[in-house]
């Protein structure tokens, strides 16, 4: 094999990763642009949907096993309700006293549901079924994984929609104001208290999708959730904190570079990668690539 197509195959690697990122970081991005806080719990929602849509896959004694597209249905459903009582539990009551208290109730609520998927499906990892063709296929000279190829498909099928959803739809474009200016979308009779929950609930299923995207690739377990939602952060932060588009970019940049730095350095430096573009981008370039060049401002 050519150095050029190992390069061009570790490329593709990553740009499948890397859309399942920008799912996170967009997850990230629309809650902060449209409500104005972080959901630190948002890994455990990922991992709730893996959980979620594993169960339903597989089925068991009380429920029959799935189609796949059932058990994606399902995991983004869940992933939904728990975004929204988390919001409604501990983030709206929380986010008036202060970022602190914010932060301690979403951790809270990441330790509290850790716990409960251990009790319910237990600490050791599960293997979720290979629903896509894993052998790779050559093509011109390039070795192609149909999973990755899958993955990468519906993560940039389901921003499509989401454009499309905060673009050309009613309550999209009520979003949009509301996250621009809440007071004269208030007066225009837009209920924040409602934008805000769909908010929510959106950027908790595009997680929640993330998480039944990555889990053929890895073993789902309780943890999962937690490297992954960090790495969607990052994302976020390299591609301006907020910005919808700079989401997509940042996540798509940072699965190239890990993978790109595991296939030609190290896999040791392969999650290291993630928070030294975090620390170089707060340090030289705190509002991101798209965004500012100075980062938020009072």
């Amino acid at each position: 094999m050519s150095y050029t197509a190992m390069v061009v195959e570790l490329i593709i690697g990553g740009l499948a990763i890397g859309s399942v990122y920008s799912l996170v970081a967009l997850a990230h991005s629309l809650i902060w642009s449209g409500v104005r806080v972080v959901n630190f719990a948002q890994g455990e929602v990922f991992m709730a949907a893996a959980f979620t849509a594993l169960t339903v896959l597989i089925g068991g004694r009380l429920l029959p096993a799935q189609p796949f597209a059932i058990s994606v249905l399902a995991g983004v459903a869940v992933a939904s309700f728990l975004g929204l009582l988390i919001y409604l539990a501990i983030m709206r009551p929380t986010q008036k006293k202060g970022f602190l208290y914010v932060i301690a109730g979403c951790v809270g609520a990441s330790i509290l549901l850790q716990n409960s998927a251990i009790l319910i499906w237990g600490s050791t990892g599960k293997q979720f079924p290979a629903v896509f063709p894993m052998a790779p296929v050559k093509l011109g000279g390039i070795l192609v994984v149909p999973q990755d190829m899958w993955i990468m498909g519906i993560s940039l099928a389901a921003m499509a929609v989401l454009y499309l959803f905060l673009s050309k739809t009613r309550l999209g474009t009520a979003m949009r104001a509301a996250a621009q200016n809440r007071s004269a979308a208030g007066l225009m009779g837009i209920s924040h208290r409602l934008t805000d929950a769909l908010t929510i609930a959106v950027a908790s299923a595009l997680a929640g999708l993330a998480g039944i995207l990555l889990s053929p690739k890895f073993y789902v377990t309780p943890q999962m959730g937690t490297i992954i939602s960090s790495k969607g952060f990052t994302a976020a932060v390299l591609g301006g904190f907020g910005n919808i588009p700079g989401a997509v970019v940042g996540g798509l940049l940072l699965g190239v570079l890990e993978n790109l730095s595991a296939g030609l350095v190290s896999s040791a430096y392969k999650d290291a990668i993630a928070f030294v573009v975090m620390i170089a981008i707060l340090m030289f370039r705190p509002g991101g690539l798209l965004g500012s060049r100075g980062g938020r401002q009072a």
